[in-house]
């Protein structure tokens, strides 16, 4: 009798290897990257280490320092600025997300080149996509946009300084951020839109409904779950945006005292510290985010009430 469970009893011991092998890859992902990390800067922020004694000392300075750059150091409050347009652009994005997958969704004329368009920063390497938009102003690499403003009859010394300049440097950088995020985005909101019932929108043909009355009073209240999710991620990115002003600006750090230039993010900021104080860019780390969680819950409430308010 026992025997006749051997391969039912084998199998299963199999299937159990195999899904403790696929969790174990996440598992000590989430351990290594996510707890010891932070609990690790959570330790070093209180430290002070010193380099020619080789000696550690337990401190609170690095806090003072935080509250002191805060009031004192322009690179902080441009670094704040500069992540407050970020978030406010991402939010915009969200927006502009919802009308190109409604779009989509009605299968207007013409969408299968422009979701080529806004998908494709999706399937390629961002690293890669960065470096290609930042070729794309450079007169030394023979970019596009110096190439054709110059076929047009503009002077090479009178090509803006595109990435020199903190103003069109900042405004490349919100440009290219909503590019690449449109596309995931429209996937997350389309996957919304395309579970909404039929017949609601078979109704809504029926009784002659404008697109735009469709989008606003019909579409968008069905999928605001997503919609607030999607929010919520563009107040997160907004502390958390590194790569892209690395790779594309730099932060510009010649243009402000060298800390964190004009076009630096919080993330940025603090990740350009690490190399010559990490026990500060840690206290920094941690007062950031103690900034961003409460405005996260916030924005999470004040959702949670226009969610209840559209019955959801």
């Amino acid at each position: 009798m026992s025997g006749s469970f051997t391969p039912k009893t084998k199998w299963r011991k199999k299937q159990l290897v195999f899904v403790w092998l696929m969790l174990a890859i996440p598992i000590l992902q989430f351990l290594v990257f996510f707890v010891y990390v932070n609990i690790d800067s959570f330790i070093i922020a209180f430290q002070n280490f010193d380099y020619t004694n080789q000696v550690t000392e337990w401190t609170t300075d690095n806090f003072r320092f935080f509250f002191a750059d805060l009031t004192q150091k322009e690179a902080i409050k441009t670094a704040m600025f500069n992540s407050l347009l970020v978030g406010l652009n991402d939010a915009v994005l969200v927006i502009v997300s919802a009308m190109l997958a409604y779009f989509f969704f009605k299968k207007v004329p013409g969408r299968n080149i422009f979701r080529i368009i806004f998908f494709l920063p999706s399937i390629i390497s961002i690293v890669i996509y960065t470096m290609v938009f930042k070729y794309m102003f450079s007169a030394d690499m023979h970019g596009l946009i110096p190439e054709t403003l110059m076929a047009f009859g503009v002077p090479e010394g009178d090509l803006p300084l595109w990435f020199s300049d903190p103003w069109l440097a900042r405004s490349l950088i919100l440009i290219y951020c909503l590019w690449v995020g449109t596309g995931y985005n429209i996937l997350i909101l389309g996957g919304s839109m395309a579970n909404i019932p039929s017949d609601v929108m078979e109704y809504s043909k029926l009784e002659g409904v404008s697109m735009f009355r469709e989008l606003f009073q019909i579409v968008i209240p069905m999928i605001w779950p997503t919609i607030s999710v999607a929010f919520i991620g563009s107040i997160s990115v907004s502390f958390t945006l590194f790569m892209q002003v690395n790779l594309i600006t730099g932060g510009l750090p010649h243009l402000i005292d060298g800390s964190g230039g004009a076009t630096a993010t919080i993330s940025f900021l603090v990740n350009s510290m690490i190399g010559s104080n990490r026990e500060r860019a840690a206290a920094y780390g941690l007062c950031f985010t103690a900034i961003s969680i409460p405005i996260i819950l916030i924005a999470r409430k004040i959702m949670d009430v226009v969610n209840k308010k559209l019955g959801f």
